[in-house]
């Protein structure tokens, strides 16, 4: 196994962040081309997401880096694409907020983990949260495509149905949130009684 097989998966956990403000930019910019230029480009994040994970499992190259960065890409690029839906109404504010607490928050318990001496590995709770998160992206985009520009009753109704659709993605991170939190209290605990 060479250096450059080892860093495959790492680069396309690398190429999501770098796409992040590329969605944004096309997403701001608007109209119909840039939309379907936007569902692409999320398409090619959720690809990515797909494949560094296979890679990295099928060929036993998962690395500490790995751990870490990968689901810093996934937020990162993944929260791009929620501030782009509030921005341009497809999303409730305190959808978004939720989701980044929780970011935040599992953040917070890798660093502490990291602390402890270990690395804390991706929880089914997180890879459904991340399933979940995906779907609801795509097919919002795909609705954002497929309504017409011109006409504010549809435009309207896209929107509707786009923030009831952002409530699933709430829903679920509550659940792997908590899940989270539960699994780490005990090495939380043990930090907190430790000694400065």
């Amino acid at each position: 196994m060479t250096m450059q097989e080892v860093g495959v998966a790492n680069q396309l956990t690398l190429l999501r962040l770098a796409l992040s403000p590329v969605f944004i930019a096309v997403f701001i910019i608007g109209g119909w081309g840039c939309y379907l230029a936007a569902l692409l480009v999320a398409g090619l994040i959720e690809l990515t997401d797909l494949l560094d994970g296979y890679i990295a499992r099928s060929r036993k190259q998962t690395s500490d880096f790995g751990k870490l960065a990968d689901p810093m890409a996934d937020t990162v690029s993944r929260f791009s694409i929620f501030l782009c839906f509030l921005w341009g109404g497809f999303a409730e504010l305190w959808v978004v907020a939720l989701i980044f607490y929780r970011e935040l928050i599992v953040a917070y318990i890798r660093v502490a983990a990291a602390r402890a001496g270990t690395v804390l590995a991706a929880r089914l709770s997180g890879k459904i949260k991340a399933m979940t998160q995906g779907i609801v992206i795509l097919a919002i985009l795909m609705l954002i495509v497929l309504t017409p520009s011109n006409d504010p009753f549809a435009l309207d109704t896209t929107k509707i149905t786009a923030r009831r659709l952002m409530i699933l993605i709430a829903i679920v991170e509550v659940w792997s949130g908590f899940d989270y939190v539960r699994m780490s209290l005990p090495m939380l605990r043990s930090l907190l009684r430790r000694k400065p």
